[in-house]
C-alpha cells in the first residue's frame, strides 16, 4: 500500500468518483472515497501512515461541521490529518478552522490542480491556508495576549520573528532571504524554537504561535 493515503468524504457520489480519479492520477497516492466519516476504510487493509481526510463542507452549516468532526473523532484512523474542501471564503470560519487543528482549506470552485499541490504540502507538515489568514490570526493573538506572552514566552526576539515567518507559511530559504542570514542559521534557530516550545513540526509551531504570540 502506498505510504500516503487520502480519504475523500462527501455525500456527492458523482463528485467523489471523479475527484478520486483525478487525485489518483495527479498525486499517485492511495485515494479512497466515503459518504460518511464513520465509514472510512481501505477495504480491510491496515492503515499504516497518517492519512489525510478531505471533508466536503458543501451544504453544511458551520456549527454542524464542527459537531460532525467532534462526534466522529474517535472513529477516525489514528493520527488523521483533516482538510476541508468546498469552503466559502469567510475569514472568521478560516480562523476557527485553524483553532480546531484543521490542516488546510480548499475553496468552492478551486482549480483541481491546487488540490494536488495542497495535499502534498499538508503531507510535508505544512498548513494550507493563505498567508493573510495566518497573519491575521497571529496579529489578533498578539494583541490579546501581548503582556502575558512578553513575560512567559521563552523565545528571544529573533526566534519570535522567525516563528512568525514560519506561521505565515514561509520556507526556510525564504526566511533566510528575508532576514539576510544563512540557511544554516535559520535551521539552527528553528531547532532551538521547537525545543523551547516543545513542538516537532511546522504545524505544531504555527498552532503554538497562533495562541502565544
Amino acid at each position: 500500500m502506498p505510504e500516503k493515503t487520502v480519504f475523500v468524504v462527501s455525500r456527492n457520489t458523482l463528485q467523489n468518483e471523479l475527484f478520486v480519479s483525478f487525485l489518483k492520477t495527479a498525486t499517485g497516492f492511495n485515494i479512497s472515497a466515503s459518504a460518511k466519516l464513520n465509514e472510512i476504510s481501505l477495504n480491510g487493509e491496515k492503515i499504516t501512515a497518517n492519512p489525510l481526510i478531505l471533508f466536503d463542507c458543501l451544504g453544511l452549516e458551520k456549527d454542524e461541521l464542527w459537531t460532525k468532526l467532534s462526534l466522529n473523532s474517535d472513529s477516525l484512523p489514528p493520527h488523521s490529518l483533516i482538510a476541508l474542501f468546498n469552503v466559502e471564503h469567510d475569514p472568521t470560519f478560516e480562523k476557527n478552522a485553524i483553532n480546531h487543528g484543521i490542516r488546510g482549506i480548499f475553496y468552492v470552485k478551486e482549480p483541481l490542480e491546487i488540490f494536488s499541490k495542497g495535499i502534498d504540502s499538508i503531507f510535508q507538515g505544512e498548513m494550507w491556508y493563505s498567508r493573510k489568514i495566518v497573519s491575521q490570526c497571529l496579529l489578533e493573538s498578539r494583541s490579546s495576549y501581548r503582556a502575558q506572552i512578553n513575560s512567559a514566552t521563552p523565545l528571544t526576539s529573533r526566534e519570535k520573528e522567525i516563528l512568525v515567518e514560519i506561521a505565515s507559511g514561509a520556507s526556510n530559504q525564504e526566511i533566510a532571504d528575508n532576514l539576510f542570514v544563512s540557511l544554516h542559521t535559520i535551521k539552527t534557530h528553528i531547532y532551538n524554537i521547537y525545543k523551547k516550545i516543545h513542538v516537532s513540526n511546522r504545524l505544531q509551531a504555527t498552532l503554538w504561535a497562533a495562541k502565544n504570540i
